[in-house]
């Protein structure tokens, strides 16, 4: 018996030219049942869980950053606390917006000061003779009247007006000079407090500003002042005020002239004289007496008539 599918005879060793056998038809492996549907348990567990920590990742993830919040909002109160106890905070823009106006000021004026802190958010400049500050956060110029601060501080605005002002080092004060009539004869040396506004009489006279000092001349007198107005040698206007003034001697010496004529007596030569020192005829020379040069012609003598 032969394969009848054989593709070669087991005996011969030949071909046989049969057909070739078909392909067998795999049959599907049978699935064992599920126990009780634990598979399906243990997929839904594991889905949970990666649900659950994903949750917890995003909760921590969500309680750094809060902390994280936190500590930087306490650290930009303290850092603000502290700016405002000490009375200075930097903020750009106003610093910005006072530079800029400065850059304006400049083209027709010249800027005195320039103050960043949060009580003193200006700029003080001067243009065409009057003093100006100018508010960052209200964005306004507005005059500075010495006059208003103090009746004593006198400017001529119909003049030269503010000729100079200056900040001190330590930029508490604004030391001002200024006009005080027409043709600059006299100016006044002020000086204006760069918070309060509050404006003093420091000397007035010829003012000249070189040095970084202030001279004063007025008078005779010579002072000198430093970038502050503070004095530094000779005396304020006020000091030689109050000097007591010498007397002039020429009206004394002719007062006690007239005085010493309307009391003295009229004195009469004849007064002075003894009475046998007294004569009142001349005596008459005789002739004979007479000496006579032949060069020099002889006085005749006389006798006074007697009025009785």
């Amino acid at each position: 018996m032969i394969y009848s599918h054989a593709a070669m005879c087991p005996y011969c060793k030949k071909k046989t030219g049969f057909p070739p056998a078909p392909a067998p038809v795999e049959q599907p492996k049978p699935q064992p049942a599920p126990a009780h549907g634990k598979a399906k348990t243990v997929k839904s567990f594991v889905r949970q869980r990666k649900y659950k920590t994903a949750t917890y990742v995003k909760a921590a993830i969500i309680a750094l950053l809060a902390i994280a919040v936190l500590i930087l909002y306490i650290n930009v109160q303290m850092m603000n606390r502290r700016q405002l106890s000490l009375g200075s905070t930097f903020d750009h823009t106003t610093r910005e917006v006072i530079d800029s106006m400065a850059n304006e000021v400049l083209q027709t004026g010249i800027v005195v000061a320039k103050f960043y802190e949060r009580d003193r958010h200006s700029l003080i400049y001067l243009e065409e003779g009057r003093l100006y500050e100018f508010d960052a956060y209200t964005r306004d110029s507005k005059e500075l009247k010495l006059e208003e601060h103090n009746p004593a501080a006198v400017v001529d605005y119909t003049g030269s007006g503010i000729l100079q002002a200056n900040i001190s080092p330590d930029e508490s004060f604004i030391v001002i000079m200024a006009s005080r009539n027409t043709g600059n004869t006299e100016c006044g040396l002020y000086r204006m407090d760069a918070k309060s506004k509050a404006v003093s009489v420091i000397d007035r006279g010829k003012v000249i500003f070189e040095n970084n000092e202030y001279r004063v001349e007025s008078g005779g007198r010579v002072a000198r002042y430093d970038m502050e107005g503070t004095k530094l040698a000779g005396l304020t206007i006020e000091e030689a005020e109050a000097l007591p003034k010498p007397k002039p001697v020429t009206e004394k010496k002719e007062e006690t002239t007239e005085t010493q004529q309307e009391d003295k007596p009229t004195e009469s030569m004849v007064e002075h004289l003894q009475p046998d020192q007294v004569d009142i005829v001349k005596k008459v020379v005789a002739p004979s007496e007479i000496k006579i040069s032949p060069n020099v012609v002889p006085e005749v003598p006389t006798v006074p008539v007697q009025n009785k």
